[in-house]
């Protein structure tokens, strides 16, 4: 398995989109804290904690690398001589999931310590007070590192179901962005937003101040987010692995 794991890292490294989804990451997160600081938001640790979680915005990108990592393979087929190395399609897409959601977790890494780089000066400039060990603030930012790596298997499953690079990667950033903001706005329907990731991710991320509703919708608690997103990550996974890519691959 570790070869496995390696040899994804190996595929990930000799392309340069992990590269350019990063830089995206790291700039929206960067401009997240700019403008918060600069609107005069933040004034106490709580919202300190509500300030790192935006960089949790880096579940998009992480999301379209998670879905790359398995279209790009049958796009270009290479995918063929990875089956042939590996017969085995749940060790292959095993060894994807545990890849990416290390990636996850280190995009999160960077996206947080700039931000941090950002704030912690501007914090002191303005004499807020807070503490990085408390103030709510390890649960959020151990929230981003979860939600995040979590993602990375989330676009997997997704690039496994649908195969098609195009089609996963533009239905699943609509569903994301676009779809739940939609779904959310129609009464009755909405209820089901808890269950769906963009609900799940607003659970776990909800610190102790903050507001624990969307829309007139009660989210779940957080151990019921974190349930409702490994389902999201763990559960189209298997499928694909099951379904898909069992499929003739040539």
């Amino acid at each position: 398995m570790i070869r496995l794991v390696r040899a994804e890292f190996l595929k990930l490294r000799t392309t340069q989109v992990w590269f350019w989804l990063l830089l995206a990451a790291v700039a929206i997160a960067a401009l997240l804290v700019v403008a918060q600081m600069a609107s005069n938001s933040v004034k106490s640790g709580a919202d300190v904690a509500g300030m790192f979680t935006s960089s949790v915005t880096a579940y998009v990108p992480v999301f379209v690398l998670g879905v790359l990592g398995v279209t790009t393979e049958f796009r270009y087929q290479t995918i063929t001589p990875t089956v042939l190395g590996t017969p085995s399609r749940w060790s292959l897409i095993s060894a994807k999931m545990i890849a990416y959601a290390i990636v996850g977790a280190l995009y999160a890494l960077v996206c947080v310590a700039v931000q941090l780089a950002v704030a912690v000066p501007w914090l002191a400039a303005k004499n807020i007070n807070y503490s990085l060990g408390s103030d709510d603030i390890p649960h959020a930012l151990i929230g981003v590192f979860a939600v995040v790596a979590l993602f990375g298997i989330i676009g997997l499953g997704a690039g496994a179901l649908l195969r098609n690079q195009i089609v996963a990667v533009t239905v699943g950033v609509l569903f994301l962005l676009v779809l739940q903001q939609i779904l959310v706005a129609i009464p009755g329907v909405k209820h089901a937003y808890p269950f769906l990731p963009g609900g799940a991710m607003s659970s776990i991320l909800a610190t102790t101040g903050s507001d624990k509703s969307f829309n007139g919708v009660t989210l779940l608690p957080i151990g019921g987010g974190i349930v409702v997103l490994l389902l999201w990550a763990f559960v189209p996974a298997i499928i694909g692995a099951s379904v898909t890519m069992n499929r003739d691959i040539t």
